[in-house]
């Protein structure tokens, strides 16, 4: 089924697909201004949202509560993150876990999954040495 998507949806999915990385929706409306100009902040925000409901892309909180957007990839990636400065490192690797039992769940469930999070709370090397 082909997907067709809106201009702003578009631009969003455009610039996402170039960074392969994390993004706050202030950053992505800035990095938007930059490039395609005419975009306001809540357009940026209503359209991560609804990307989000469509399993496109998916959303990651970080520990200091700003919502993080990126394009659903086959792969994904872990995170670690240090709840005194925020840092948040990721685990990259092919081995999840969870992913074959949550395939399995979903298949008895018929439960359509577009992704899953998983995320560790700790402190980071710098921090554990200031303590």
């Amino acid at each position: 089924m082909l997907v067709k998507f809106t201009k702003s949806q578009q631009q969003i999915l455009d610039l996402l697909e170039q960074l392969d990385e994390e993004i706050s929706a202030q950053d992505l409306h800035i990095k938007l201004r930059k490039k395609y100009l005419k975009i306001g902040l809540a357009t940026v925000y209503r359209t991560v949202k609804n990307l989000h409901l469509q399993g496109i892309i998916q959303e990651r909180i970080n520990p200091n509560g700003e919502s993080l957007y990126r394009l659903i990839k086959d792969n994904h990636e872990h995170h670690f993150n240090c709840v005194n400065c925020g840092i948040s490192t990721i685990l990259k690797g092919e081995y999840c876990p969870i992913n074959q039992n949550l395939t399995n769940w979903c298949s008895t469930q018929n439960f359509k999954l577009y992704y899953h999070t998983l995320e560790f709370f700790g402190l980071c090397e710098n921090c554990q040495n200031k303590v």
